[in-house]
């Protein structure tokens, strides 16, 4: 931001640094007024990056220069107009490429690395120009995009046309460019952009300087934290979060101070969570308060409780590993863990440590081995020890690293399971309150009094100059020297961590001293079973012989390699599931009852009402009140209490009354617990079974060539169906007159339909099912869910009756199933009982779950077997079952709700078999199978966003959607999309402001005594049965129905598959910064699809204005954000 001739010349930084922060725009403004002196900093890897980018870009214009193009070079570095009307002349002229263009239109200016001529016509002629961008981080970054969508509008002012891509080159590529669509991101930018634009011109002068990520890293940051301190803003309390500052600050509780001296028990019942975690708390900002008065660091012990905190450290052990990892998150598609740090006492008791290098992939993945293998070596020696770490991140990375590279699994598995790993962050969050701002590791230090070897200032630039080295992948122009410090920072990490555990085995052994009991964590050895140890050696042997002769590289596999390549790590998928859930088990056991509050897994905030009505039997059914918060617990899960027990199972859950009835247990009958969390386990042996059958079949005989398994090894290689040569679909031919003629001359593989919202998959599926049975084939029938399984048997039936078709149906269905058959669908009890019917020829179609159809006697059982809602099924099983007919049909759409996984799992590998389909595209190719391209749900105002966000403008409304209206004398009528704006900040998961606004607008809706028109053009009146209102979170489905207590309201799983006149989308978080669940939760593209398209004639988005201010790092955030902002530029605001 600079001024030019009294007008603000504004650069891609300062679009940037709007979107991280709005008051950093304002004290640029009142640096250029004159107002403030501009900070000046010196960033040792900015310099480092600067000279290196120069030689980066360089290099790719030798490049171009040796594929003969012609280059011209724009001189000078300002955006003066000299150089401007050099660059529109180098254009005009046609130059092949343009090196340092520089481009103005308004405001804003930017010099532009590289401008390519392509054959698309402009003003200029012929051709246009798109944009290159030579960047030095491997990943390309949100901050990046940004800057090429506003090149690209500014070539598009200069040229007449706007580019349809724009490109990034980075290093180790050989200058092969990553493509961007520059429609994926320019709602996105556009949004940001007149954000800054409105900003400078209105002056930002209100503004405060609440914390934001980029804090760390702003030049303002040393008068913006004076202005907090001088303050004494909440912010600074340890812990607090800003749903927290939100509830405090709205009853006038502002500072530190004051809320150290709110009197306990809390003078009011919070909005917004529960009050134990707002006395938490208000106990930090105490103790921080005390701190500050005397000049002297603070701390106090938590109470005991058993696992926690102090009570969650084991016995120390001569053989105690202390671990920390160094990595960069830039590294690449995925980062690297580029030093493997430990500490111990070696067999003469003296200390030692290891600093294991790690610069590329394959020595990520040795060193990882190496790491994983000394620990198992010296639990022979030691058996009791364990592997200190700070917070969760060195776990986590060791279970990313396990399932990328798909080697130890065996070993972190029987870690976690054993409890090796011991967090010392979380003792300390659980046993100690300390007078820190934050409970870093080096704040921590202060207590214990380690003093560092390397000074944190050292250890930044070091680190710098790591970072430019690995992105680079020039790890030569890092320097012994700065190894030593990077080397020497880690050992001091460490070496701290050992002596902070030591610290607090202290206070462990004063409380003990003082009488008080402080169990100790206790050893969970487990043997595997002989039966497991079996089966891992049978896949490690088959997974071995598949990989012989595939290359590691992806890119250089072909398909029938890379597709057996998939075969063979996705043989232990289900073992890896299961580690998942036996890991959360781990990890949730582990929590306090106010920390469960946070998970989805657990309900918190529990108080004991008494026994329920509906209790019966020998133990009692108790039902307990709870809190508002967000929670995915449902009827019929098992549970468990703080600390792990087993606790009883849920009967029912009410979010309307705060509510949950638990059966219990003998043993826990007398129990109240202030939390618990649900665990369940089912083996899916089965299904892990007839992928061991595929894949020793494929190790003897190939992935290609006809035999058995044909539908699994074609779905694999992503094989198109085949029809006797001819296009699955035909000109003129609709959809589903193409699967029914498909039906009736597919022979064999796998025939994937994609089902866009409304198109009537269902129907499609269920004449495909009727065509099928007419031509002598037996038809199966499978998905995730009884539920969805026993749909499309009864739109089966349906359609039998309407064809005057003889069929006769049969299920598997739930184990408390009591339905009664009929002459069209009978029940089978027993699995054997189902594969006998179908045997028979008794029935002609059968629905059954995974768990029937991948079974050894269901092999080649059916004719065809049908997957419902394949998206949702993990390509994994749906290998499985495919074993059961020779033609597999995938009904799906990967654009709504996703499959549901917890394991870590190779590339490719954890996806859906529609996600394997589709290969990262929107919508299935024409060749590789149908798209359903018309649906009778959207008016066309509603559809066209739909299909230009999400199906890349292919589906289409019948013409009978434009009739549908909404008919009032009301704001609210028509059709399209409408978006009220709700003021709130500091809510996560629940908005009483949106809950409230909400209600008003229902209310005011139906009180215009309104209608609505339906395709067939039938006038009905709307009533609140004609509604739907969906939002994320569980937690805000409460709120709204303490306000709209007969409404249809849910989230947005519920809602699948169900329509209205009206959908109403409620966000609930304030901002991007309050997702509870991160972005790709709350600005999910498949759950914002599914929302908005429930509606026929009209969608209403209810959300805080600051959802579209998001400061997205990536480039798949700013896809996401771009759908947000692309329905605000097309939907009209509510008043």
């Amino acid at each position: 931001m600079k001024a030019v001739l009294n007008q603000i010349q504004l650069s891609s930084s300062d679009l940037v640094g709007h979107l991280n922060c709005g008051h950093l725009t304002g004290l640029d403004l009142r640096s250029i007024a004159g107002e403030l002196a501009k900070p000046t900093q010196w960033d040792p890897l900015l310099e480092i990056l600067r000279e290196r980018g120069f030689r980066h870009e360089a290099a790719f214009i030798e490049h171009l220069v040796s594929l003969a193009l012609s280059v011209e070079q724009i001189g000078g570095v300002g955006i003066e107009d000299t150089y401007v009307s050099a660059t529109i002349a180098a254009m005009k002229r046609g130059v092949d490429v343009i090196v340092q263009g520089a481009l103005r239109n308004g405001n804003w200016a930017g010099r532009v690395d590289v401008l390519r001529k392509v054959a698309r016509p402009s003003k200029l002629g012929d051709w246009s120009y798109e944009i290159y961008d030579t960047k030095l981080a491997r990943e390309t970054r949100g901050g990046t995009v940004l800057q090429l969508c506003l090149y690209s509008d500014l070539l598009a002012a200069a040229q007449g046309c706007e580019p349809e891509f724009t490109y990034v080159v980075v290093p180790w590529t050989e200058f092969k460019p990553e493509r961007l669509r520059v429609a994926d991101y320019g709602a996105y930018y556009r949004k940001a952009k007149s954000a800054t634009e409105a900003a400078v011109a209105n002056g930002v002068r209100d503004t405060y300087p609440e914390p934001t990520g980029h804090c760390d890293i702003c030049r303002w940051f040393e008068i913006c934290d004076k202005r907090r301190r001088d303050d004494d803003h909440l912010s600074f309390v340890a812990g607090i979060s800003r749903n927290q500052i939100a509830e405090l600050t709205s009853h006038d509780i502002n500072t530190l101070d004051a809320l150290a001296q709110m009197p306990l028990p809390m003078p009011w019942k919070p909005e917004r969570g529960a009050a134990q975690s707002y006395e938490r708390v208000r106990e930090q900002a105490r103790i921080q308060a005390e701190a500050r008065h005397t000049c002297k660091p603070n701390f106090e012990l938590l109470p005991v409780e058993t696992g926690l905190g102090l009570s969650g450290l084991p016995e120390p052990n001569e053989g105690d590993v202390f671990f920390d990892l160094e990595g960069d998150p830039f590294v690449g598609e995925h980062g690297l863990e580029y030093l493997f740090g430990y500490h111990y006492q070696d067999d003469g008791g003296q200390p030692a440590y290891v600093c294991d290098w790690s610069f590329d992939r394959a020595g990520e993945k040795a060193a990882f081995e190496r790491f994983v293998d000394f620990v198992v070596e010296r639990r022979k020696t030691y058996p009791g020890l364990h592997v200190y770490h700070f917070a969760p991140y060195e776990p986590a990375a060791l279970k990313r690293l396990m399932g990328r590279y798909a080697t130890r699994e065996d070993e972190i598995d029987h870690f976690l399971r054993n409890l090796v790993f011991v967090d010392l962050y979380s003792v300390v969050r659980n046993g100690v309150r300390a007078s820190v701002e934050s409970y870093s590791i080096k704040r921590l230090e202060t207590f214990y009094g380690y003093e560092r070897n390397v000074t944190l200032r050292d250890a930044n630039i070091a680190l710098s100059a790591f970072q430019a080295g690995l992105e680079l992948d020039d790890v030569s122009s890092i320097t012994e020297a700065e190894r030593d410090i990077v080397k020497g920072y880690n050992e001091d990490d460490c070496i701290s961590t050992r002596h902070l555990r030591d610290w607090l085995e202290e206070r462990r052994s004063q409380l003990v001293a003082d009488g008080i009991d402080v169990p100790r964590r206790p050893l969970m050895e487990e043997v595997p079973s002989e039966d497991l140890s079996d089966r891992q050696k049978r896949v490690a042997e088959l997974t071995e012989k598949l990989l012989v002769n595939i290359p590691i590289d992806e890119s250089e596999r072909s398909p029938e390699q890379h597709a057996q390549w998939i075969l063979a790590n996705i043989l232990d998928w289900h073992r890896r599931e299961d580690k998942a859930v036996w890991w959360e088990y781990f990890r949730l056991k582990d929590l306090s009852a106010d920390e469960l509050i946070d998970e989805r897994a657990a309900v918190a905030g529990l108080t004991f009402v008494g026994e329920a009505a509906v209790s019966k039997g020998k133990t009692p059914t108790h039902r307990y009140k709870f809190v508002v918060q967000d929670t995915d617990v449902r009827p019929g899960k098992s549970l468990c209490q703080v600390g792990g027990n087993k606790f009883g199972s849920v009967v029912e859950i009410s979010s309307e009354s705060g509510t949950i009835d638990i059966k219990k247990r003998t043993d826990t009958a007398a129990v109240h617990p202030q939390a618990v969390f649900v665990h369940e386990h089912i083996r899916a042996d089965e299904q892990a079974g007839a992928l061991l059958r595929i894949g020793a079949f494929v190790g003897d005989n190939g992935i290609t060539g006809t035999g058995r398994f044909q539908a699994a090894r074609e779905l694999l290689m992503r094989l198109p169906p085949l029809i006797d040569g001819r296009k699955l679909q035909q000109a003129g031919e609709s959809t589903l007159a193409a699967a029914k003629r498909i039906a009736n001359k597919l022979e064999q593989g796998v025939l994937p339909i994609q089902g866009p919202p409304g198109t009537g998959k269902s129907h499609t599926g269920a004449r495909m099912i009727c065509q099928f049975v007419a031509d002598g084939k037996k038809v199966g029938i499978t998905a995730n869910s009884h539920k969805v399984i026993r749909n499309l048997l009864d739109k089966v039936i349906e359609a039998a009756e309407e064809l005057n078709l003889d069929i006769r149906c049969i299920q598997k269905p739930e184990a408390d199933n009591s339905e009664v058959g009929t002459a069209r669908l009978g029940f089978a009890k027993k699995n054997e009982d189902l594969i006998d019917a179908m045997t028979s020829g008794d029935f002609h179609v059968a629905g059954a779950t995974s768990f029937l159809w991948s079974r050894a006697d269901a092999e080649d059982v059916l004719d065809v077997l049908f997957v419902d809602e394949a998206a949702q099924m993990s390509l994994a099983n749906v290998l499985a079952v495919s074993q059961a007919a020779k033609r597999l049909v995938l009904l799906g759409d990967p654009q709504q709700l996703d499959q549901p996984s917890q394991g870590t799992h190779p590339d490719g590998v954890g996806v859906s078999s529609l996600e394997h389909v589709l290969g990262g595209q929107q919508t299935i190719r024409p060749e590789q199978g149908l798209f359903l391209a018309e649906t009778w749900r959207m008016h066309p105002d509603v559809c066209d966003f739909i299909s230009e966000l999400f199906y890349e403008s292919k589906l289409a409304p019948v013409a009978a959607c434009r009739k549908q209206r909404i008919i009032s004398t009301g704001a609210i009528n028509g059709s399209g999309l409408r978006y009220l704006p709700v003021q709130h900040s500091g809510n996560a998961s629940t908005s009483i402001e949106e809950a409230e606004a909400v209600a008003a607008l229902v209310t005011k809706i139906l009180k215009e005594n309104p209608q609505w028109v339906d395709r067939d053009g039938k006038v009905c009146p709307l009533s609140l049965d004609d509604v739907v209102i969906i939002t994320p979170y569980n937690a805000q489905v409460l709120e709204i129905q303490k306000r709209l207590p007969s409404a249809r309201v849910g989230t947005v799983d519920k809602f699948q598959g169900q329509e209205a006149p009206i959908a109403i989308y409620s966000m609930a978080t304030s901002s991007y910064a309050e997702a509870p669940r991160g972005m790709e939760f709350l600005y999910s593209s498949n759950r914002f699809n599914v929302a908005i398209s429930r509606a026929k004639c009209l969608a209403i988005l209810v959300a805080s204005p600051a959802i579209f201010d998001v400061d997205c790092k990536t480039p798949r955030q700013m896809q996401l954000a771009n759908s947000f902002c692309r329905y605000l530029e097309l939907a009209s605001t509510v008043q």
